[in-house]
């Protein structure tokens, strides 16, 4: 079948494994048949699941047209894997323009990770791989390309080659990886990118082959190439919630929208949810002459069955493979008193919700506090002997134990445990580093 494309803002999803090679289906390919008793039917476990997410808003080469929610879309996205569909936290590699250098949507970082994923033995092969793109796309020499921030854009392919992504080179470094279950997620065809902020840049066939896998030649077990409109048309963007229509309908959807009576959100009913609510959003909102449908190619899974997301779940437990199984997890209630989550599953384990709290570490740089506060900010600072400390303002974002800090210069990661808060990061420079943070009034209080 030929895998049908959505308008070249391509969310790339790739989960891993799900990478499609569309045999000819028909027009309406996201409703896939039924399923063969070889088709896959639930996802590796959590511990398995990697992805990589970019959105590109700004181009460095002025003809490129300026896009206003692919950074969002991403992030979104991000959260909604991490929160809904049992991705952890620290599997999922954000690129982006709204990020510190190191995480910039740029031809070097976006290779480099795919290359960290295939070669670096990341990702195991019975996992799963998911890669998105919004951002701009454009095919010149029946060739397909995404731009990444740095991209030039140009009728010479042998420039584009240079600088933008050829989607060969995903699927080459996806192949490489041997993963055996890829999804991937394509939302660039917004318009036109060579300045043309209102002109169509409509999906074409040639694109969407670049995106193909081939089971037959066991190149994938399993495979879904979501795209963002059908071929021949553009995708929009969705000015109000400053987002694509297309990925703000799919997060829509894991967080709940598309979820069946049991919770659960299968990939049937994703599908299903994101031709209904994109269309008709669509007109509502630009007029009865624009149309945007999205549409998938399945191959390998039973997407009826297979559940992407669980709605309104802290801590999730999709189904797995049986040699994989994990133990579920009770839910976790408040605790009035002490602003803990506390585990009723009877293990007496707490995970502290931080916002409010401050914590103090130890660098080379010095003795430090972290204050955790309201809508994701952050306040550093650095105890000094002599003059008045100023603190550096920053964000942070917690996904049940584990906790994001970004100061600008610098990102890293943490961990809650025993307590404390073990975090390992990256300088602008490239240096590495380590310390641990502590409860500013426990510590005190011994």
């Amino acid at each position: 079948m030929k895998s049908s494309t959505r308008a070249f803002t391509v969310a790339l999803v790739v989960l891993a494994s799900l990478l499609f090679t569309p045999p000819a289906r028909s027009q309406k390919p996201d409703k896939p048949s039924g399923g063969s008793p070889g088709e896959v039917k639930v996802l590796p476990s959590k511990a398995k699941r990697y992805a990589l997410v970019v959105g590109v808003d700004k181009y460095a080469d002025t003809q490129i047209s300026t896009l206003g929610g692919a950074s969002n879309d991403a992030r979104a996205l991000r959260d909604a894997l991490v929160e809904h569909a049992g991705f952890p936290a620290d599997q999922v590699i954000l690129l982006s323009t709204d990020q510190p250098e190191e995480r910039q949507p740029t031809r070097g970082n976006i290779l480099r990770r795919l290359s960290n994923l295939a070669s670096g033995g990341a990702v195991p092969q019975d996992g799963l791989l998911l890669f998105f793109f919004a951002g701009h796309g454009m095919e010149r020499g029946g060739q397909a390309f995404l731009l990444p921030s740095d991209a030039q854009v140009s009728d010479d392919v042998t420039l584009l080659e240079q600088t933008a992504v050829n989607v060969l080179q995903v699927k080459d470094w996806v192949r490489k990886s041997g993963v055996r279950q890829v999804l991937m997620i394509l939302d660039a065809c917004r318009n036109d990118p060579a300045g043309r902020a209102n002109a169509d840049n409509p999906l074409t066939e040639s694109y969407t082959r670049g995106f193909n896998f081939d089971r037959r030649n066991r190149e994938v077990e399993a495979f879904v190439t979501l795209y963002a409109t059908a071929i021949g048309k553009r995708a929009y963007e969705y000015k109000e919630k400053k987002q694509g229509y297309f990925t703000w309908a799919l997060v829509e959807g894991l967080r709940g929208a598309a979820a069946n009576e049991k919770g659960e959100v299968t990939l049937d009913g994703l599908v299903n949810h994101l031709q209904e609510r994109v269309p008709k959003q669509v007109a509502l909102d630009l007029g009865k002459g624009k149309v945007q449908k999205p549409f998938a190619v399945i191959e390998g899974y039973k997407a009826d069955e297979l559940v992407l997301g669980v709605a309104s779940s802290r801590e999730l437990s999709l189904p797995v493979a049986a040699a994989e199984e994990e133990p579920i997890e009770q839910p976790r209630q408040p605790n009035a008193k002490s602003g803990l989550e506390v585990d009723k599953g009877g293990r007496g384990d707490v995970v502290p919700n931080i916002e409010g709290t401050v914590w103090t570490g130890t660098t080379v740089a010095g003795t430090f506090d972290i204050e955790f506060m309201k809508e994701g900010k952050l306040s550093y600072l650095l105890l000094v002997e002599r003059g008045e400390p100023r603190p550096r303002i920053g964000k942070w974002r917690q996904f049940g134990r584990a906790v994001m800090i970004d100061l600008g210069y610098s990102v890293s990661e943490g961990k809650i445990e025993d307590g404390v808060i073990r975090v390992e990061g990256e300088s602008l420079a490239g240096e590495k580093f380590r310390y641990t943070l502590y409860r500013k009034e426990a510590k005190e209080a011994k």
